[in-house]
């Protein structure tokens, strides 16, 4: 829509833009395929009336957005043969009248006049009016840029729509957003008949994506429905989403699978050819782009085929996989498939249930399936089977580990053995194989069953001289403390062994542990070394303590420190039930090396718990009974029901056996949530507890920022936790201006919210926003002048102190950026004075706050005078000590000098006299 060919059709406004945009760059004047994918007027999916459009800008003229395209060089010369468009023709650009036109009521020309402004002073012409750069960050050279044309008709605009979506705010918000997204300069033209000419410089792929997002942003959305193949849903949604997330971001379209809680919903096996309906919503252009990705995997996948083979007994699976699963792997080489026989061993159990897997093309699967019942038929008919009395604690060790027992005897005897399940009393097994191969498979199983050595150690017998009873009740204790401690994980991996620990309910009668290893001394030296463990627990050294199973875990973790103190100070271990057992009873065991102050340390030990207990009495437990049907409807799709039920309280619902269902909190927490389970009880037994629901309120609009979060992060954790549908946005009123730009936000029109989705969980997301702007309409901002040499103390070391006021009190305090936080960010501005600290919370703790750190100064200017004072004293005392150090120097000097003239005097004197002497001899 570049050549001259095409201007008649192209409003005065955009043909002098595009004269403009192909003079300067004389490259790019070649014919610029238009986007067959921008939807035409005649498109039939819009059904939106234009009677009454309304234009993007007012008037006809071209309204810059971005940056100006380039200078102006004068017009390049067309050739001869072409009709040359005369740029000063008053009937082809007739010009702007003086007096200023009336303006139109637009879905966004205030917002683009708060963008651009001309100059006072400058004429109404287009190239008086100033351009805003755009954010690109990097210029780019004309080199490297392109121009492209979009057109979008009127009745194809959300702006001329009548009700405009929820989030829309206008267009010059989209285009802008186009901008400062992709670096592009963009010039939007309306012409009378309401359709919007965008002109679009950039680098090619900048151009192509800007064209991609404004479609996207300003084409009004529609609706299409596709069917895929239930088999290739999977692909298509791909690991955690990750296929689906693609498709949607390229192309900026919403891709809906059935939800299999949705009322409409038909259920489909997942290995199914039938069809199932995917929604996709967005522009024609991302409609299109999107079918075209899913129809691509759908044509990779859909010629794939994935079957099930239930009909086969597996006790002859490993026969069809073949020693080392060669049998298979020759399969799956010859017909281009994939084969998967499931393992035969499932928890220790024989699995009876699993069914055997083909994937791969239609034709190959189905002669694959026919080669392997044709194989399955020749081992049914050459096989036959003995049974043969094993003992039933030999059983376990026919299995190896992951069935690697049971692919060594076929491998070894080209036999394989069926063994009942660990629930069935039976001893005897099944050994299956060809005639011939019957007798060596017996005895390669024996070899195997006897194989593994096993000790056993009865834990009863040395508590044997306290009575059956407290001898029972002794072992358990002892179990009980040493898989608390991973006892037995640490012999297992030292000994290489397997220890057969029984379970609660086995631990009734007599209470014993079996080794198992291949290695006869391994499994001798593990039980050894429990067996000394066993024999240093003494009975003097186990008490107990009785409390309420549902406060086990509480206690452990909300007194977590008082538990650790109990622990460390009297020399104690610790060791609660699990929670299937519910059993009340808390293990102590004294682990001191005095064993004569065991009885003090464990009394003391069980004293301090019971005061946790009945300092945890407001930790409460309640249930009630609700028929079990209704259960999974209390929970909702991934816990969102329940997460509305229980709301932002910390009790914790437990679903139980039967129609048991159990709230454990704190009192205030377990009354409100069992009020809500009830409520939610009643609605959930109504008809129409699963239909749509939806609320509408205002919050102010100076708030909705805050409850969307940073990349919606704070409204998507609500969509997520409470399973709604959640639109935050205008009042679909035109904003008014302020002279000075936009209103002040603080007085803007409050922005709707409507919330969608089963009436419990909306109500409990309306709840939450409403509660958080009661919170953030309590929000203060506080100040507070403290000098800025004291800052450094307020802070303390790594931002120790503030931070923990700022955890008190749940504020933020900011102080200013010479203050060096450490966690203070680069960009954010310092406040005009540098000596002021603000802090910004609830009113009451923002309060609490400033005057603790009131307090914090006034301590630490007290404390500073008080060092400045000692400081003082301390160098008054220097400068007297240093002048009494220089007064005893001199004195000392004078008194050295005088003893020196003395002492010269004396060698003068005796200098004298022995010269006189000398000389009367003489």
């Amino acid at each position: 829509m570049t050549s001259n060919e095409s201007l008649d059709t192209l409003s005065p406004a955009a043909k002098l833009a595009l004269l403009h945009a192909q003079a300067a760059n004389p490259s790019t004047n070649q014919q610029v395929e238009q986007d067959p994918f921008v939807p035409s007027p005649d498109d039939p999916v819009v059904v939106m009336d234009n009677s009454a459009y309304e234009p993007l800008i007012a008037g006809d003229f071209p309204t810059p957005i971005g940056k100006p395209i380039s200078s102006i060089p004068a017009p390049k010369k067309e050739p001869a043969t072409k009709k040359k468009l005369d740029l000063n023709s008053e009937a082809a650009f007739p010009s702007l009248s003086a007096s200023p036109r009336a303006p139109v009521a637009s879905g966004w020309s205030s917002a683009a006049s708060s963008r651009v402004k001309a100059p006072q002073g400058a004429s109404g012409s287009p190239r008086s009016r100033p351009m805003a750069p755009a954010s690109g960050g990097v210029k780019k050279t004309a080199a490297t840029q392109v121009t492209d044309v979009l057109e979008l008709p009127a009745n194809q605009q959300i702006s001329n729509m009548s009700s405009k979506p929820l989030g829309f705010k206008s267009s010059a918000d989209v285009i802008q957003q186009v901008i400062n997204k992709t670096g592009t300069n963009i010039i939007a033209s309306t012409n009378r008949s309401g359709t919007t000419t965008f002109l679009i410089q950039g680098t090619p792929n900048d151009v192509a994506r800007a064209k991609r997002e404004l479609i996207a942003g300003l084409v009004v959305k529609r609706t299409v429905e596709i069917a895929v193949p239930a088999n290739t849903r999977r692909f298509i949604i791909g690991a955690k989403g990750a296929n689906l997330k693609q498709i949607e971001a390229s192309t900026n379209t919403r891709v809906n699978f059935p939800r299999k809680d949705d009322e409409d919903y038909v259920h489909h096996d997942d290995d199914s050819d039938e069809a199932v309906i995917v929604t996709i919503i967005g522009d024609t252009q991302g409609i299109r782009m999107a079918k075209e990705e899913i129809e691509k995997i759908v044509g990779e996948k859909a010629a794939k085929q994935t079957i099930k083979i239930d009909n086969l007994d597996n006790k002859y699976y490993l026969f069809l996989a073949g020693p080392q699963n060669s049998n298979i792997k020759k399969l799956e080489e010859e017909y281009n498939v994939k084969i998967h026989i499931p393992a035969v061993i499932v928890d220790g159990n024989t699995n009876r249930v699993t069914a055997i897997s083909i994937t791969g093309d239609k034709e190959k699967v189905q002669a694959a399936k026919q080669a392997l019942e044709k194989a399955y038929a020749d081992i049914e008919k050459s096989t036959r089977s003995v049974a043969i009395g094993i003992p039933k604690h030999q059983h376990k060790y026919l299995y190896g580990k992951n069935g690697e027992t049971l692919k060594e005897i076929l491998a070894e005897s080209n036999c394989t053995v069926e063994i009942p399940p660990l629930d069935d009393p039976s001893e005897n097994v099944t050994i299956i194989g060809p005639d011939a191969d019957l007798v060596k498979g017996l005895t390669v199983i024996m070899e195997k069953a006897r194989s593994h050595h096993v000790i056993h150690l009865d834990v009863t017998e040395n508590y044997a001289s306290h009575g059956n009873k407290n001898a029972i009740k002794y072992a358990r204790c002892a179990i009980q403390y040493m898989k608390a401690k991973n006892s037995f994980k640490q012999i297992e991996k030292e000994y290489n062994v397997e220890v057969g620990v029984p379970s609660w309910d086995e631990m009734t009668k007599k209470v014993g542990l079996d080794f198992v290893s291949k290695v006869e001394k391994d499994a001798t030296l593990a039980q050894k070394a429990v067996a000394s463990t066993v024999r240093d627990l003494t009975p003097d050294l186990f008490g107990a303590v009785d409390i309420e199973a549902y406060l086990h875990q509480y206690i452990l973790s909300a007194h977590r420190a008082a538990i650790d103190r109990i622990q460390s100070s009297n020399n104690v271990s610790l060791a609660a039930p699990q929670e299937k057992e519910n059993s009340p009873t808390i293990l102590i065991v004294y682990v001191g090396d005095d064993k004569s102050a065991a009885k003090a340390a464990l009394e003391n030990a069980s004293a301090e718990l019971k005061k946790l207990a009945a300092d945890s009495s407001d930790y409460i437990c309640k249930s009630t009974n609700i028929p079990i049907q209704f259960h999974d409807a209390l929970r909702g799709p991934k816990g969102t029901t329940l997460n509305a039920i229980v709301g932002e309280t910390e009790a914790v619902v437990r679903f139980g056996p039967k129609e048991k269902v159990e709230v454990r909190g704190l009192t205030k927490d377990v009354n409100q949530v069992m009020a809500s389970l009830q409520k939610a009880f009643d609605a959930v037994q109504q008809d129409d507890f699963t239909k749509p629901y939806t609320a509408e309120f205002f919050i102010p609009a100076n708030f909705s920022a805050h409850i969307i979060g940073k990349a919606g992060i704070h409204i998507n954790k609500l969509k997520d936790d409470l399973g709604v549908k959640i639109d935050i946005g205008d009042n679909n009123k035109s904003e008014e201006k302020t002279a000075a730009g936009k209103k002040d936000k603080k007085n803007a029109e409050p922005v709707k919210v409507v919330i969608q989705g089963p009436k419990i969980n909306v109500e409990a997301a309306k709840e939450r926003i409403n509660s958080q702007v009661s919170n953030l309409a309590d929000q203060v901002t506080l100040s507070l002048k403290v000098p800025k040499a004291f800052h450094r103390f307020l802070i303390g070391p790594s931002g120790r102190y503030v931070k923990k006021l700022e955890d008190k009190y749940n504020v933020f305090i900011k102080f200013p950026k010479s203050g060096n936080r450490g966690d203070e960010s680069p960009s954010s501005p310092s406040p005009t004075n540098p000596d002021e600290i603000t802090v910004r919370g609830g009113k009451k703790d923002a309060q609490s706050a400033k005057e603790e750190l009131m307090e914090l100064y006034e301590y630490e200017k007290e404390e500073q005078e008080k060092r400045k004072e000692r400081e003082q004293k301390h160098k008054e005392y220097e400068e007297k000590r240093a002048a009494e150090d220089k007064r005893r120097a001199e004195e000392r000097a004078a008194r050295e000098a005088r003893d020196a003239a003395k002492e010269a005097a004396r060698e003068a004197k005796r200098a004298e006299k022995e010269a006189a002497a000398a000389a009367k001899k003489e």
